[in-house]
């Protein structure tokens, strides 16, 4: 073995990403190199001794070495080792799913004898080498078999219902597998087993799950779905009949079994990009149409408005929420913004949440309003949508103190001073219904403008649009 890739291993584990990546790149280089002088060969190494054999030196030292460095508890060591441990895998054709599955499992074994901090060592380790195994792309290779792939769901699988911090990571490099399964001549065979093990049978109860069960029936409709998801009608999990479950699930409640949402995560459930892009890809308009998916103001409905900001609900759910209306900014047109302004969401930007707010909920009701004033700023005709939504009486709690609707009305002022002036004709119209003619105000909005704040919007930002 050459001293000369030594070094380069103790750059995996730096906390400099850039070092990291320069070590991984450098160390790459060096390994291919070397293993470019051996004899080429069409076999596939299973075990230790037909590695030795295969490959160069410094690659049979390589490979256990970097799966040893995953269950480091040094700095960034999981993240360096397994990007090089991915990349080397994928550089060196000769090596097999079963030859590193029986590393990673000698390497990454959490015995009892173990300390709390040293089994939670392995368990990281173990899943980051699976997922740089699934990245690699070595599960596609020749010799690669049913029980192999069973064994990483199965690990996967075990992994996030013993640790429910893990089960999100877990349930996504699953799903990264999903792509591969039709690659095989025994797909079907993947897929029922996919169902029976990561799924429980179909039951589906946790975002993961249904993460998992939306990129399935995606990759392969012409699997026998209504027999795999007994738990759920229609075509889709989308679907009208399945509104409720899915709204317990995206909302992570469960009366039958709380321990399923006993860890609360700051981040947005993986599910949503599914979800989003199932909405929102014009490409898959078609598929929307065929699986009969209700609309996506349903969804909304359902699970932000009466969910996430449902009077009571938890400052960890209006989080989640605020993050949702963010993630929906860039789809927000004239044409849905009544259904996505919701009476709750509008209170939600208002209650508790001042100009000056410390908490964690509040700064990120103020972000999502910042980023709701772009939107509006940069598109007068949704500006004026929001406008009318924002000075609604009925979407505003009146609480006491002198910071009433603070962000309300900064948000308002803002929006009406960037507005055009189509908008503003449209604006002085809506004033006009609101004071003139409010049984008319009532019937063509949710409720009346509350008059001491249309007046403290109008005034000044109109007259600053006049001049």
């Amino acid at each position: 073995m050459s001293s000369s890739t030594l070094d380069f291993y103790w750059g995996l584990s730096s906390l400099d990403e850039k070092q990291r990546i320069d070590s991984a790149t450098q160390l790459i280089a060096a390994l291919v190199k070397f293993q470019n002088s051996m004899p080429q060969t069409d076999e596939m190494a299973t075990n230790e001794e037909e590695m030795a054999k295969m490959c160069a030196s410094d690659v049979a030292y390589a490979i256990p070495r970097l799966i040893k460095g995953l269950a480091s508890p040094r700095d960034g060591a999981r993240q360096g080792f397994s990007i090089a441990l991915s990349e080397l895998l994928a550089r060196i054709p000769c090596i097999s799913v079963k030859l590193v599955l029986s590393l990673l499992w000698r390497f990454t074994e959490a015995t009892n004898s173990m300390k709390g901090q040293e089994q939670r060592d392995m368990r990281f380790g173990r899943i980051f080498g699976l997922m740089a195994l699934v990245q690699s792309g070595i599960i596609e290779r020749t010799g690669t078999t049913a029980v192999d792939i069973r064994k990483i769901v199965m690990e996967l699988t075990a992994i996030g219902s013993r640790k429910s911090y893990l089960r999100e990571i877990s349930y996504v490099t699953l799903t990264s597998m999903v792509p591969v399964l039709g690659k095989f001549e025994f797909k079907d065979e993947l897929i029922t087993m996919f169902v029976a093990v990561a799924l429980d049978k179909g039951t589906i109860e946790t975002p993961d799950e249904l993460y998992l069960a939306m990129r399935l029936r995606r990759e392969y409709p012409a699997y026998n779905w209504y027999t795999a998801f007994p738990h759920w009608q229609g075509k889709h999990m989308l679907g009208h009949k399945n509104v409720g479950k899915l709204a317990a699930i995206l909302c992570e409640t469960s009366t039958d079994n709380p321990a399923l949402f006993s860890t609360w995560h700051s981040q947005l459930h993986t599910v949503w990009t599914e979800i989003f892009d199932l909405y929102f890809n014009k490409e898959r308009a078609q598929e929307v149409a065929d699986m009969a998916v209700m609309d996506f103001e349903v969804v909304w409905d359902h699970v932000v408005e009466r969910g996430l900001f449902a009077p009571g609900a938890s400052q960890f759910r209006r989080y989640w929420g605020f993050l949702l209306l963010e993630r929906l900014m860039p789809h927000l047109s004239e044409e849905n913004v009544p259904a996505m302004m919701t009476p709750n969401i509008v209170r939600g930007l208002s209650d508790n949440i001042s100009l000056s707010g410390k908490s964690l909920l509040a700064k990120v009701g103020l972000r999502t309003a910042e980023k709701l004033i772009e939107i509006c700023e940069g598109n007068t005709a949704v500006g004026l949508a929001v406008l009318t939504h924002l000075l609604n009486q009925r979407t505003t709690i009146q609480s006491p103190g002198p910071n009433t609707n603070n962000l309300r009305s900064m948000m308002a002022n803002r929006i009406v001073a960037k507005l055009d002036s189509q908008a503003i004709i449209g604006y002085v119209d809506y004033l006009q219904k609101v004071f003139v003619t409010p049984k008319l105000a009532r019937k063509n909005t949710t409720g009346v403008a509350d008059p001491i704040m249309v007046t403290n919007v109008s005034d000044k930002s109109i007259e600053k649009q006049r001049g």
